[in-house]
């Protein structure tokens, strides 16, 4: 046990790396399937480079960490290949958010704008990088719509898991969108939440927001439109020139938002979200004595 400090912080994915393939070592060696979630405390903000890798880019601190996730990403993969189980395991590069929004800490995101925080392209699209030898296609490149919680479903499919049949489940099976056997992912788009708060639609190259936040942290606002702002991500990836009023009324992508909000809105006053101290209502209470 330690203080979880600037100077534990610098060093700490090295430790979670060591610690990663230890623990993919001993299951390897004892013939034991295994699951490993590892989340690098980089690049979110403080954006620190461990001492190993402080100036080792020679573009700043960001570089470094850029620099660092894939030296460390890749020791994962070379144990996996030297433990012999690459064939049967499936290795995940993603995040769980996109850049972020604090000065000094922020990442690039592209063409898109928008940070952590926002419901914009910015924060929404992450990478997402998946190997399987011999099963998922090598060098294949998709711009298909997938989200992150489609994972729940998917990865219970391919280890013979069942998803539960008693309750609405939002996420969708990607194995054959991921295998190959199909070009389409099979989901349009989906709810944009910004914390608990639904912030707009997103459908195929179309967006609609209903509110967005604008500043940083500690200044910011939170602007809620009288009217939704809608974008075709194609032709303004920064989304930067809202079609909205009675031009809106004749926008024909609206009908493809729409549907999804309805659809959301529908499941979520069926089983509406449970707050905190709230019993699980698909966990039997315990009987008392």
């Amino acid at each position: 046990m330690k203080v979880y400090d600037v100077p534990a912080r610098l060093e700490i994915d090295r430790e979670v790396t060591d610690h990663a393939k230890d623990f993919m070592t001993r299951q390897a060696k004892a013939g034991k399937p295994f699951f490993l979630y590892l989340p690098y405390t980089q690049t979110h903000m403080p954006v620190l480079p461990s001492k190993e890798f402080q100036g080792k880019s020679g573009n700043g601190r960001w570089g470094d960490v850029l620099m660092q996730i894939d030296a460390y990403t890749g020791e994962l993969l070379d144990k996996v290949d030297e433990l012999g189980i690459a064939d049967n395991t499936i290795f995940i590069f993603t995040s769980d958010n996109g850049a972020e929004m604090t000065p000094d800490h922020q990442g690039w995101s592209g063409p898109w704008s928008g940070s952590y925080f926002t419901g914009k392209e910015g924060s929404l699209r992450v990478p997402f990088i998946v190997r399987w030898p011999g099963k998922v296609p090598a060098g294949k490149i998709s711009n298909e719509i997938v989200h992150q919680f489609d994972l729940y479903a998917t990865l219970a499919n391919i280890a013979g898991g069942k998803v539960p049949t008693d309750r609405i489940i939002d996420s969708k099976d990607m194995t054959d969108f991921f295998l190959g056997k199909q070009e389409e992912s099979g989901r349009d788009g989906f709810v944009v939440y910004v914390g608990n708060d639904i912030h707009g639609v997103k459908w195929h190259n179309y967006k609609m927001l209903l509110m967005e936040f604008e500043g940083d942290l500690g200044n910011g606002k939170l602007n809620v439109f009288p009217f939704p702002h809608y974008y075709d991500l194609y032709s303004d990836p920064k989304e930067q020139y809202p079609v909205t009023g009675e031009l809106a009324g004749r926008f024909w992508s609206r009908w493809g938002l729409g549907p999804i909000l309805a659809e959301h809105r529908k499941s979520l006053a069926a089983e509406p979200p449970i707050t905190p101290g709230t019993p699980d209502p698909y966990v039997p209470a315990k009987k008392s004595k």
